[in-house]
């Protein structure tokens, strides 16, 4: 038998893709290894998003070329590409192909094989556990915020119908689901073109919404949880499905900056004062709701003033996590014209300064959960422990050998930690 091994980069649609290749990969009857060395092909799943995840793959080519000297491998690379870094890497990789044509990847590798149905979104995937799944319910994004790629790489937006997504989650939670992650570049713009499709009984006008609605409809499946919404398009009657019983008490919302200026240098539509009474509603209908985002320093221009604004916005808000990045250039985007002025120590002392009080305020708000009762999907074994996420999307480490992957239990925090609660 054959063998594949799979490297995945980037964002949680793309390990959703890898699912998908899995799948494909197991149809052909090919064997995933766990490295290269052990592997007839080798597929990169790439992502794109900045540059240096653009020089990585230059040199995973180089390190494969020196493979290929002593001994037959196949190379194969797709993912988030913009088609002029595709056409570069033709002539270093044996096949590369957009990730949403499946149907050419198991062409390649298997000529004589049945075709696939050229929509990737009907190719079921292989997930690696039964408790948790990625369900993406739309890609491409149309946005275009100034220092992104993905609208080029991914395209616009496509919405899968409710019918196919319904039917997805159902069989999902069939095999041992209880927690369905939905995903999208932008999936609180949710546009399916069968938007006949809903309950009758369905409350919601907004598409979303009602999606939301219907897989709380599902008997058997307990939690739902998705990524990645824009505040932009969080409409009221969104802020309002958050409090239906099995939505996930969290909700990861980017704003990249707390100064307006930036905001509109990067094209985000919003203000920050748009972003903040969209946090009101939020905890006006999920009081106790955990918030995470996700912040650039650096953007071209900013100066210190920006900046400053940006950390006092965040003690305002008091999000629960912060995913930050110091601002480096994607060509391709429209970021890429403008001048990177703020230099690479700047960068650092002010992703550090930000960092300490993300540590600070995770820290302190965590201790809420002190002697309370959390709800938690565990996903990870290790001696004499268990881990996994809380409803908050909290890492819980639980001390109890009883308990093993893919229960959803109910534990008391012991020892509220920075980044982990602890239950003895």
């Amino acid at each position: 038998m054959k063998t594949y091994h799979l490297i995945t980069f980037g964002c949680q649609m793309n390990k959703s893709d890898s699912e998908r290749m899995r799948a494909v990969f197991e149809q052909i009857k090919y064997s995933e290894v766990d490295t290269v060395e052990k592997a007839d092909v080798v597929v990169i799943n790439a992502c794109s998003v900045r540059q240096p995840a653009i020089n990585r793959i230059w040199s995973f080519a180089k390190s494969y070329q020196k493979i290929k000297k002593k001994r037959e491998l196949t190379t194969i690379l797709t993912g988030c590409l913009l088609d002029k870094d595709r056409k570069k890497f033709v002539d270093l990789y044996d096949f590369v192909f957009n990730i949403n044509r499946l149907d050419q990847l198991k062409k390649y590798l298997a000529p004589d094989s049945d075709v696939l149905d050229k929509n990737y979104f009907d190719i079921r995937p292989k997930h690696k556990t039964s408790s948790h799944a990625y369900l993406p319910i739309m890609t491409g994004c149309n946005n275009f915020c100034s220092y992104c790629v993905v609208p080029y790489v991914r395209g616009r937006e496509i919405s899968r119908s409710v019918k196919s997504v319904i039917t997805e989650a159902k069989e999902l939670v069939k095999s041992g689901c209880k927690e369905i992650h939905l995903l999208g570049q932008n999936v609180n713009s949710y546009m399916p073109e069968d938007n006949d499709s809903y309950s009758k009984e369905n409350p919601f006008t907004h598409n979303f919404a009602k999606l939301l609605w219907e897989l709380n409809q599902i008997k058997e499946l307990p939690r739902i949880h998705f990524t990645s919404a824009h505040p932009k398009d969080m409409a009221d009657e969104v802020i309002e499905s958050l409090a239906l019983p099995k939505q996930v008490n969290y909700l990861h919302l980017a704003l990249q900056s707390g100064d307006n200026d930036m905001l509109k240098s990067m094209n985000r539509k919003y203000t920050v004062e748009d972003y903040y009474q969209i946090v009101e509603k939020l905890r006006k209908v999920r009081p106790g709701i955990a918030l995470g985002t996700d912040l650039i320093i650096g953007f071209p221009g900013e100066t210190e003033e920006q900046f400053q604004n940006t950390l006092d916005f965040y003690k305002k808000v008091r999000f629960d996590i912060s995913f930050h990045a110091m601002y480096s250039e994607r060509k391709g985007t429209a970021s890429a014209e403008m001048e990177d002025d703020v230099p690479y120590e700047v960068k650092k002392r002010r992703w550090n300064e930000l960092q300490e009080v993300v540590k600070k305020i995770t820290l302190e708000d965590n201790q809420r959960f002190k002697d309370k009762e959390v709800e938690v999907l565990v996903d990870q074994e290790g001696e004499g422990w268990v881990e996994g996420n809380s409803s908050e999307m909290k890492r819980v480490r639980i001390f109890n050998k009883d308990y093993k992957i893919g229960d959803l239990v109910n534990v008391t925090v012991d020892e509220p930690q920075m980044w982990i609660l602890v239950s003895k």
